[in-house]
């Protein structure tokens, strides 16, 4: 039996305890303890009558009856109710404080080390990129995105000094020899280019557009044509022969140019450190920033950024839905770095710090722009209950405890009814009696 039925039982007999009692007073003529019967029967019912009474009242009209003030208080207050509730739960069960109070005990990143130290491993994380990764890319418009970049790096570069960063940059390079080794990737890569069949013809070519050039120019004249003629004619003049040499001496020269030492590397050398120096003065800065701002007004990178991110995101969002397609390069790739970077930051506490602190920075910042969001959704879920809904889920929540009440009522009622009736003929009456 539930709570409810135990109330409206007990207000059901002390009303039939009443009618008895009143039905015996006056059968019996009026002895005491019909009296004593009549008297704790009509408190009992009473304290039951005003405790259902009071409860009703909470959440309804009590019997439908609309012109008793004060009823029906929870439908009558549902705003206040809710704008209660809301501040309740913004200002007291989760403001800011307590929020950031609570976060600053959980250490987030070992967290996640522990729920995947289990199922970490290669396969497990390019698996997991190539699940997620078509996923997150699959709204990526990359005509806007290249516009966006290319508006965030002209707005960065107009922002910074170009000077200072190409100084220092050049001076790490140089300082870490990467200089040298780019002239040894570029000398050899120019080896075996001047290795193909086209490039001795390409130099007679040359050679000749450049005779042309000159007999056609200031430098021309019948005489002077005559007279290239007739050196040609007696081979004198060869092009096949200047080809071979100067085929020959740019494979020397290249060979020579492996040599650190060689004497045109290290004036290139001397010039560049004589660049880092000049970037730091004041009127190359400035011409520097003049060159700098013309070139972004004129240069549009967009389609560039563009091409770049079609094919990145063709890489990287590759279906998965195939099973037997194999994962793309760049997903493989980013799949073994991501990998390492895990492997790596399990053993490192210093980044797990760095990583610890930027994810509750991160949290701080979305806690103070986002906040209000828990009122609003508090807000907007209880807008959704309508009054009878609203009234049967706050009464689903304490009505136990509200007929337990009723129950107390029927019960101190009656027992506050016999006290009384004690106190009344048991020593007040007697008392009055002795006293007159």
């Amino acid at each position: 039996m539930t709570m409810r039925k135990y109330a409206n039982l007990s207000l059901l007999l002390l009303a039939l305890l009443f009618v008895a009692a009143l039905a015996l007073y006056w059968y019996f003529d009026q002895p005491w303890w019909a009296k004593a019967m009549l008297f704790i029967a009509e408190a009992g019912m009473v304290g039951a009558l005003a405790d259902w009474f009071a409860v009703t009242a909470l959440f309804r009209h009590p019997l439908g009856m609309r012109w008793i003030p004060h009823t029906a208080i929870v439908p009558r207050n549902r705003d206040k109710l809710i704008d209660g509730v809301v501040n309740l739960v913004e200002e007291q069960l989760l403001n800011k404080a307590m929020i950031e109070e609570q976060l600053q005990k959980v250490n987030f990143t070992a967290l996640l080390i522990k729920l995947l130290e289990q199922k970490w491993n290669a396969k497990f994380s390019e698996q997991l990129l190539r699940n997620l990764l078509p996923l997150l890319l699959k709204n990526v418009q990359a005509d806007r995105a290249a516009q966006s970049i290319e508006q965030s790096l002209k707005q960065t570069a107009q922002q910074k000094r170009l000077a200072p960063y190409l100084s220092k940059g050049l001076a790490y390079l140089l300082e870490k020899g990467y200089d040298q080794q780019l002239l040894d990737y570029i000398i050899n890569a120019a080896q075996k280019r001047v290795l193909h069949s086209d490039v001795k013809p390409a130099i007679k070519a040359l050679l000749e557009s450049e005779k042309d050039k000159m007999l056609d120019g200031d430098g021309g004249g019948w005489l002077a044509k005559a007279l290239f003629s007739f050196a040609q004619a007696a081979d004198a003049v060869n092009f096949d022969d200047a080809a071979d040499v100067l085929y020959r001496d740019l494979l020397l020269l290249l060979a020579q140019l492996k040599d650190h030492d060689h004497e045109l590397r290290l004036l290139l050398q001397r010039q560049l450190y004589e660049l880092v120096r000049l970037l730091e003065k004041e009127e190359v800065i400035d011409a520097l920033e003049q060159w700098k701002q013309q070139l972004l007004q004129k240069l549009s990178i967009s389609p560039t950024i563009q091409q770049l991110l079609q094919g990145l995101l063709e890489q990287l969002g590759q279906d998965p839905a195939e099973k037997d397609a194999d994962a793309s390069i760049l997903q493989k790739w980013l799949a073994r770095f991501i990998h390492q970077y895990w492997q790596w930051l399990k053993e490192d506490e210093a980044s797990q710090q760095l990583v610890e602190q930027k994810l509750k920075s991160f949290l701080h910042h979305l806690i103070e722009q986002e906040h209000v969001v828990i009122g609003k959704v508090v807000r907007s879920t209880l807008n959704t209950f309508s009054e009878e809904r609203l009234v049967e889920f706050i009464e689903s929540k304490v009505d136990i405890d509200l007929q337990r009440i009723r129950v107390n009522g029927a019960l101190i009622g009656a027992v506050v009814g016999a006290i009384l009736y004690a106190l009344f003929y048991g020593i007040y009456e007697p008392l009055l009696a002795n006293l007159t």
